[in-house]
């Protein structure tokens, strides 16, 4: 090898090395900066100041973060290896629950997580599956009459025979990549449909998340899986039976709203213009129905990914979507005073958007023979 060669070969190992130093110090004053700043460290910081300051840092308390933290880790916690340190299980929840919680972009948490936006995409969306398994008992989906029974009974002082309330919302998202207008709804934005059936505690019983946007109400809940089950007669639902003072037969029912077709197990309103004693009703049942409203309110306000689209594929915005409505009844149960919303709570702006209402009008005369025995009896015990 003449000398010329062997000045060219040193000249690359020497700017491969100086350049490889270079890195590995950048990496380490990354990592610093991460142990400092990052959402683990900040989190510690307000714990010991405020706990309020935490409360609206992820819309939860210490108490209820350290014990989603115990049921995700077995899920989560990964091993270090040669080429990088896993990331904390802790950092993990830290940052989901921050994306849950504010709606900023991933780009946007890479400051505060000090991770890759690629590597908080995988981590949210890794978590988010973690939440889903792990809080599958606080949404049981009824599976026996008995079940039926006990939401029922929490409903028996503002309606009789009662088994939740049915309503949907779009969810907005940016627009899917070759999808055309199938997800473009009547209000002029692209979106997926939350289904849900709601208890007397505003807590979600089931959610069909991921239709297409352009589907109104009634289209919504016949492809659903619970509207096949319930169309199907799998359900389960308890057999007709005498309220108090009665000798006829009730059905039990889910209470809608006119995008829905009446059924004998699924009670609407009555048209407008009608007398005063169906207008009683009708206001009987709405404000029985609004619990569902409520139950999406709540989850609009405390989670302020619903603030603005969901910068994610369909799949990927369900997911967040599901996710949330786990947490809401986690946190329904778990946390004092999670479902009070103050004056500007209320008034805070959400994308959550009512679905297209198409007057559906197939229905039987058992349907309407089973919606005026309850508006007599409800008039008559008003």
């Amino acid at each position: 090898m003449n000398k010329k060669k062997k000045v060219s070969i040193a000249l690359l190992l020497f700017v491969a090395t100086r350049r490889n130093v270079q890195r590995t110090r950048w990496i380490k004053d990354w990592l610093k900066k991460k142990e400092r700043y990052g959402h683990v460290e900040l989190l510690k910081e307000i714990v010991i100041t405020d706990e309020s300051d935490f409360f609206n840092y992820f819309r939860k308390d210490n108490i209820n973060f350290v014990k989603l933290l115990k049921m995700i880790e077995p899920y989560l916690k990964r091993q270090d290896t040669i080429m990088r340190e896993a990331v904390p299980v802790e950092e993990k929840l830290a940052v989901t629950l921050r994306y849950l919680a504010k709606g900023r972009h991933f780009e946007d948490l890479k400051f505060s997580a000090l991770l890759g936006p690629r590597t908080i995409s995988y981590v949210v969306m890794e978590t988010c599956e973690a939440l889903i398994y792990v809080l599958k008992d606080y949404m049981k989906f009824p599976s026996s009459t008995d079940d039926w029974l006990k939401i029922s009974k929490e409903f028996e002082k503002k309606f009789p025979n009662c088994l939740g309330a049915i309503d949907g919302k779009h969810i907005a998202i940016i627009k899917p990549a070759s999808s055309g207008s199938l997800y473009f709804n009547y209000k002029g934005f692209f979106s997926i449909v939350l289904l849900a059936v709601v208890d007397a505690k505003k807590k979600f019983i089931m959610v069909d998340i991921g239709t297409n946007g352009r589907l109104s109400d009634g289209a919504v809940l016949f492809y659903s899986e619970f509207g096949r089950m319930f169309n199907n007669s799998q359900l389960n639902l308890p057999p007709p039976a005498s309220l108090p003072n009665t000798s006829e037969k009730f059905p039990f029912v889910f209470l809608t709203d006119d995008g829905f077709a009446l059924k004998p197990n699924l009670l609407k309103p009555y048209p407008l213009g009608t007398d005063s004693a169906t207008q009683n009703f009708n206001r009987i049942l709405s404000s029985t129905r609004v619990n569902v409203e409520n139950a999406f309110g709540i989850l609009a306000t405390r989670f302020g990914v619903f603030h603005k689209p969901i910068h994610l594929s369909p799949k990927k915005a369900r997911l967040v979507t599901e996710t949330c409505c786990y947490l809401h009844n986690f946190l329904s149960d778990e946390v004092s005073g999670y479902g009070k919303l103050n004056d500007q709570e209320v008034m805070q702006p959400n994308l959550l958007t009512n679905l297209q209402q198409t007057r559906a009008r197939n229905c039987n005369m058992d349907a309407k023979k089973a919606r005026d025995k309850f508006r007599d009896f409800v008039i008559i015990t008003d």
